[in-house]
């Protein structure tokens, strides 16, 4: 299948090339041939580069640098926080949108980097903007695509307001009266996220805005963007968003789901309960016996 126009954008930074070598050596095995996107530090570029070459030499790979305060040592670090502390972010918006680019956690500072990827590159059609530790492909996640957004379901047995990080993500970014309101829905996960351009760039955009409004002493040590997210989900703003139950959809987000469900081919696929394969795995690391699955289809 010709899907040169598909990108899938993914931030590695701090992840050794071991841990993104099944994300990447599975999505050759599909056959992709759009583009793979992935934001790294310097000094992972030499091994990526051989990860890479060793394992999906087939893949077309932009291996982007980023800068950011935790690709230093603690002392410089210790020392860049201090230096952030005393700086008028809340004054003045540039400031603010620069030091919590630099020196933010990776969950939220990784939307900057698919914000100017996109801007850069407006050419393609669709969009995956991925986890890469705990996600592997089955197949082209991009097959019979249909318009608008895509996002992971978790396990329909959770709800914002259940689920412990949820509830504490949803009262730290919004408050009571937004946990109160959105508290019984399912929980939506950040972590794989599908559409065509557009939507995914809109989607992009909005998560910067929601991180943006929040006082940046809170956002430069703790993680929102799930919140963001569900937030931006059950509030309709994200237009025509498709959900993708697990094992029921393209995105099989697996964490807190019994493994005693799981169907498994006798050629080493995992399967969705109408018998396909589920194209995305996502948070197969939490489950053995898929560990023990891929490990086995895609030796090192």
């Amino acid at each position: 299948m010709d899907n040169r126009n598909d990108l899938i954008l993914g931030a590695a930074a701090g992840y050794c090339a071991g841990q993104v070598r099944l994300f990447a050596q599975s999505l050759a095995q599909t056959g992709f041939n759009g583009r793979l996107v992935l934001f790294v530090h310097g000094s992972q570029l030499g091994s990526m580069k051989d990860m890479l070459r060793t394992y999906a030499p087939s893949l077309e790979v932009d291996l982007v640098r980023i800068r950011s305060i935790h690709e230093h040592p603690k002392l410089v670090r210790s020392c860049l926080k201090r230096l952030a502390a005393a700086m008028p972010a809340e004054r003045i918006s540039v400031l603010k949108r620069a030091l919590l680019r630099f020196h933010g956690k990776p969950h939220v500072t990784r939307y900057f980097y698919y914000a100017d990827y996109l801007a850069a590159h407006a050419g393609f059609v669709r969009v995956l903007l991925s986890d890469v530790r705990d996600v592997v492909f089955q197949s082209n996640p991009f097959r019979d695509l249909e318009p608008g957004l895509h996002v992971g379901m978790e396990s329909e047995d959770l709800t914002i307001a259940t689920e412990p990080f949820d509830r504490d993500w949803m009262l730290d970014a919004y408050g009571e009266s937004m946990l109160r309101e959105l508290g019984h829905k399912q929980v939506s996960c950040s972590g794989v996220t599908l559409g065509d351009f557009e939507a995914v760039r809109r989607y992009v955009d909005l998560i910067l805005r929601e991180a943006l409004r929040l006082p940046f002493r809170h956002m430069k040590t703790r993680i929102y963007d799930q919140a963001f997210h569900n937030k931006l989900f059950y509030c309709g703003e994200l237009g025509d968003a498709h959900p993708c139950q697990p094992l029921k959809s393209r995105i099989a987000t697996l964490g807190c789901l019994d493994p005693a469900i799981f169907v498994l081919s006798e050629t080493g696929y995992l399967l969705n309960t109408d018998g396909r394969v589920a194209p995305i795995v996502h948070q197969y690391d939490r489950h053995r016996v898929l560990v023990d699955l891929f490990e086995a289809s895609m030796p090192a």
